[in-house]
């Protein structure tokens, strides 16, 4: 019979610099170059002011990453996502000139991040869950 897919899911094992990352699945789980994965934040659980009922789970997405190296038992991923920019043009050109910049990694905190930031915070222990129909 056939079932629903499962998605590859697994934990930001290590952030390497600005663009890359560690993910603690590897050839082993079925992990290949060129996959693509979401780093998600943590779940905040929303409750009722007011009655105290749980209303639910908010779960947020930080990042995106593309799987660059395989390994049996990890994986290195990179930022691909890009945004642009206006930039001052070159030295004696009037105007702004648009640059295209890749979002980035920060060694995590707990702020909060809105999936416009351009530098997402990733700390180990981060949920990774592989994009579904993105290979």
């Amino acid at each position: 019979m056939g079932g629903k897919q499962v998605n590859t899911e697994g934990k930001v094992a290590a952030v390497i610099n600005r663009r890359e990352l560690v993910i603690n699945r590897g050839s082993d789980a079925g992990v290949q170059e060129g996959m693509k994965f979401k780093v998600m934040d943590r779940r905040l659980e929303i409750t009722d002011p007011e009655s105290h009922e749980i209303l639910g789970t908010l779960e947020r997405e930080k990042v995106r990453v593309k799987v660059s190296e395989v390994h049996p038992k990890f994986s290195v991923a990179m930022t691909y996502e890009t945004y642009q920019v206006s930039e001052p043009g070159l030295p004696g050109m009037l105007g702004t000139q648009r640059v295209t910049r890749v979002r980035t990694l920060q060694m995590g905190n707990d702020t909060v991040q809105s999936p416009e930031d351009r530098v997402a915070s990733v700390r180990a222990g981060d949920l990774v869950v592989e994009l579904e129909g993105i290979g």
